[in-house]
């Protein structure tokens, strides 16, 4: 008798569970949206170029300024100020880049990026600036004296 009861409850069980994934195949086999979209994707996925504009010596983040990205193959241009950290970001299509800073007066580019080949889904977060001031030359030696009506130096 005892037999007969768990032999009742282990068909019942299994009874259930297979009703169970019937139901579960039944709903997972409806009419709709295809398993995979078969509209063609984008032909090329954008890169991205991405620095920073820093003041002398790497040190202090520059604000505001003018930073643009140009395709070395069609002249193509855009530009943007760069954000409260320095920091500028562009999303571009793949091909080669020239990246440029706009320089205020006394400053030069103590480091900047070169040219650089974006390919496919690529991320260049290395194209930084550093900028530093212009140094005026001064001449070693004195420049010699021209008259000036007071004579010969004395030693």
């Amino acid at each position: 008798m005892v037999f007969n009861r768990c032999h009742s409850s282990w068909v019942r069980l299994v009874c259930f569970v297979a009703g169970f994934a019937v139901l579960l195949s039944i709903a997972a086999c409806r009419r709709g949206a295809p398993v995979f979209d078969p509209t063609p994707g984008p032909t090329q996925a954008d890169g991205t170029i991405s620095g920073t504009v820093r003041g002398p010596e790497g040190t202090s983040a520059i604000e505001g300024r003018e930073v643009a990205v140009v395709n070395v193959d069609t002249g193509a241009r855009e530009q943007m100020k760069t954000n409260t950290a320095g920091g500028f970001t562009f999303k571009v299509k793949p091909g080669k880049y020239r990246v440029e800073l706009a320089l205020l007066s006394g400053e030069v580019l103590v480091k900047q990026p070169g040219v650089i080949n974006v390919n496919r889904s690529d991320v260049d977060a290395h194209a930084d600036f550093v900028v530093g001031a212009s140094r005026v030359s001064r001449p070693r030696f004195p420049a010699p004296r021209s008259q000036d009506g007071l004579g010969a130096p004395s030693a």
